[in-house]
């Protein structure tokens, strides 16, 4: 290769990643800000709030609209978009890289040659896919973790508690009752479910894609001659139940996370232990499920079809051939 048509290369592939990480960071802005009241009584559902704890979602969302107002349900969201841009860009730019280095880098096992050439091709793809999801997902997640665990504690406590009327009061409280360490409470099991949540979304989401695609000519959107997409119905489709199954996989250790982050146990055993001897699995493990699955289908499918609707706009989707 000429120097000229390398250098050419690394400028293209910088400029997909540039691109890669506004689409990102808009997609995560766009679905957060659509489910920030949903998300708000999640929080108080899982964490049992003592004003909250035998409430269901349709009741506690309407305590918190007579409580303090429609801005009550967007309580702690300023400081969630602070979070979720930096959080989306790195977690899709992430995975972009990572998903094109492992697909051009493959390390086939010993006999895989006797593998027809399409299902190791489909094997491949489908493992990298889920391994840039997962990595791209811790990587987001734990450069954006203070930001998270402060609009946590916004989003618990009310107005009328001390240290807790603002992200700046929030931020002094935190690094006063905790220092440092404070901001990093839950960082552990976020990361264990992270991992797992980020890799399976992006991996249901593939397979979900071609699989619409591929069958389902109602959702295909004529890309080329012989390449389609997702229709905008497919992408939300896709990215709802992509979401929705990684979710239910890994729902216990975001009851943990949380629980964690407001000081309530040290240990992600300890914590999952004392929620399932106390209030068992479906009032402790999966406490707020159902508010998990109204907020987190529109989340996934508002994300993915944000991000992917982005990308055809600025000229980086790849489309699949028939």
């Amino acid at each position: 290769m000429e120097k000229g048509e390398e250098r050419g290369g690394q400028e293209k592939s910088g400029l997909v990643l540039l691109k890669s990480l506004f689409c990102g960071g808009m997609a995560g802005m766009a679905s957060k800000s659509f489910v920030a009241p949903l998300d708000r009584v999640k929080i108080l559902l899982q964490t049992q709030n003592s004003a909250y704890k035998n409430k269901g979602v349709v009741s506690a969302l309407g305590l918190v609209l007579r409580r303090e107002g429609l801005v009550g349900l967007y309580r702690g969201n300023g400081v969630q978009m602070l979070r979720v841009f930096p959080y989306g860009a790195i977690q899709f730019g992430t995975f972009e890289i990572l998903k094109r280095f492992f697909i051009q880098n493959p390390t086939n096992p010993p006999g895989s040659e006797k593998s027809s050439n399409l299902i190791r091709q489909i094997d491949k793809d489908r493992a990298s896919v889920f391994l840039a999801g997962s990595i791209g997902g811790v990587c987001g997640v734990t450069a954006t973790f203070p930001l998270d665990t402060i609009r946590a504690r916004l989003a618990y406590h009310t107005k009328s508690e001390a240290g807790y009327s603002g992200m700046r009061d929030t931020f002094t409280t935190i690094l006063k009752q905790d220092g440092v360490k404070g901001f990093y409470r839950g960082l552990i099991p976020t990361v264990v479910a992270i991992c797992p949540q980020s890799g399976f979304s992006f991996f249901f989401f593939d397979v979900v894609k071609n699989g619409l695609i591929e069958r389902f000519p109602l959702f295909r959107s004529r890309t080329g001659t012989d390449r389609y997409d997702l229709s905008i119905p497919g992408k939300l489709l896709a990215g709802g139940s992509s979401g929705a199954m990684a979710q239910t996989l890994t729902y216990p250790l975001d009851v943990t996370r949380r629980k964690m982050q407001l000081g309530q146990g040290k240990g992600v055993w300890q914590v999952l232990v004392h929620t399932y001897t106390t209030d068992g699995v479906v009032k402790g493990l999966y406490r707020g499920m159902s508010v998990n699955y109204l907020r987190g289908v529109p989340l996934s499918a508002i994300s993915f079809c944000t991000y992917e609707c982005l990308k055809q706009l600025l000229g980086i989707s790849a489309s699949v051939k028939l």
